[in-house]
C-alpha cells in the first residue's frame, strides 16, 4: 500500500485550454435495481450528474458529452434542455448486441472522433466533491493532460454491501499500477475483498475519475475493438476503463499522475445509498449550488 500526497507533474508537449466532461451513464444499475443515473435529486429533481455539469460549466469546461444505454437519450436530453444549450452537450448511445453493457471502457470508446482535446471522464452514479472540475481545469491550463484523481477507499465504501474500486500503486508520484477489484467491503471493522485481503482506510483508489488526452481514445478503442472481436460469444464480460489503463501503463503507452482529491465524495451503488445521498445533495444546494442553475450558453 502507497500513502502520502503525490502531485501530479506530468506534461504534454501542446498545452491546451479546451476540456470537456464526460460523464459514463450506460450501467443497468444491477446492485441498485434500475437506472440510477437519471434519479431524482434535490429541489429541482436534477440528476447526480447534472452537479457535475454545473461544476465543469463554472470551471469553463467547453462541452458536456453522456454516454447512455440506448432507450435514456429523450430523457436526459428534456431535463438537460432546461439549462444547457444544444451545442454544450452531446448525448451518445452505447450500441451494443447484447444485453448488459459491455463496461466503462467499451462505454468510452464511443468518444473517438468526436473530442481531441483533453477531457474528464466521470461515473454518472458518483459525486466527486465541487472541487473535481476545478482541478482538472486548472491542470489543462498548466499544461497537463493525463491524472489520476484519486479518493482515500475508507470513505468511499457502501455500508449496504460490497462495491468495486480501483486499487492503486502509486511510485515517485506516478501511478504505477491500478487493480479492478470487484468485491470490497468492511466486515468486523476490516476493509477486506473477495479474497480476504486487507487494506488500510487510507489507501487510495480510482472511482474511476481520469484526466485523459484525446490521443487516448484511438488507442482506447483499438484495445476495445480486439477485446470484442475475442470475446464476442460471452453474454457477461466486461472490458473495464481501469484494466485498459493499466495494461496501457505497463506497456510504456501511457503515463499517469497522480492528484488526490477531498473527501467528498458519495454514490449509489444500492437503493439504500439514496437517503444520504440526497441528504447530502440536499445540504450542497444550501452551500454550494444554486436552486435554479444559469443557462450555460
Amino acid at each position: 500500500m502507497v500513502h502520502g500526497k503525490p502531485e501530479n507533474l506530468f506534461l504534454d508537449l501542446m498545452p491546451t485550454t479546451d476540456i470537456a466532461l464526460v460523464i459514463l451513464a450506460g450501467g443497468i444499475g444491477s446492485r441498485f435495481g434500475g437506472s440510477k443515473q437519471v434519479q431524482p435529486f434535490g429541489m429541482r429533481q436534477r440528476f447526480l450528474f447534472e452537479y457535475a455539469c454545473y461544476d465543469a460549466m463554472q470551471a469553463g469546461f467547453k462541452k458536456v458529452f453522456v454516454v447512455v444505454k440506448p432507450g435514456m437519450s429523450k430523457m436526459i436530453a428534456q431535463q438537460l434542455d432546461t439549462w444547457i444549450q444544444a451545442h454544450r452537450y452531446e448525448i451518445i448511445v452505447q450500441e451494443q448486441s447484447r444485453t448488459k453493457p459491455w463496461g466503462t471502457a467499451h462505454a468510452l470508446h464511443f468518444l473517438n472522433g468526436k473530442w481531441e482535446a483533453p477531457f474528464l471522464v466521470l461515473n454518472a452514479d458518483d459525486y466527486y466533491g465541487p472541487s473535481i472540475c476545478q482541478r482538472a481545469a486548472a491542470f489543462v491550463q498548466q499544461g497537463i493532460h493525463s491524472a489520476a484523481l484519486v479518493y482515500e477507499l475508507g470513505p468511499t465504501l457502501s455500508p449496504h454491501g460490497p462495491v468495486a474500486r480501483g486499487l492503486c500503486q502509486i511510485n515517485n508520484q506516478q501511478l504505477c499500477a491500478i487493480e479492478e477489484v470487484l468485491q470490497i467491503q468492511e466486515e468486523s471493522g476490516q476493509i477486506k475483498d473477495h479474497d480476504g485481503r486487507i487494506f488500510a482506510s487510507d489507501t487510495f483508489i480510482s472511482m474511476n475519475a481520469w484526466l485523459l488526452p484525446g490521443s487516448f481514445l484511438k488507442k482506447l478503442s483499438v484495445k476495445v475493438n480486439a477485446f470484442l472481436e475475442l470475446h464476442k460469444e460471452d453474454e457477461t464480460i466486461e472490458v473495464y476503463l481501469p484494466r485498459v489503463i493499466n495494461e496501457m501503463i505497463g506497456s510504456a503507452e501511457l503515463q499517469i499522475s497522480v492528484a488526490v482529491m477531498p473527501a467528498a465524495w458519495f454514490g449509489i451503488t444500492y437503493a439504500a445509498d439514496l437517503v444520504l445521498a440526497k441528504q447530502r445533495i440536499s445540504e450542497l444546494e444550501t452551500s454550494h449550488y444554486p436552486l435554479d442553475f444559469p443557462i450555460w450558453i
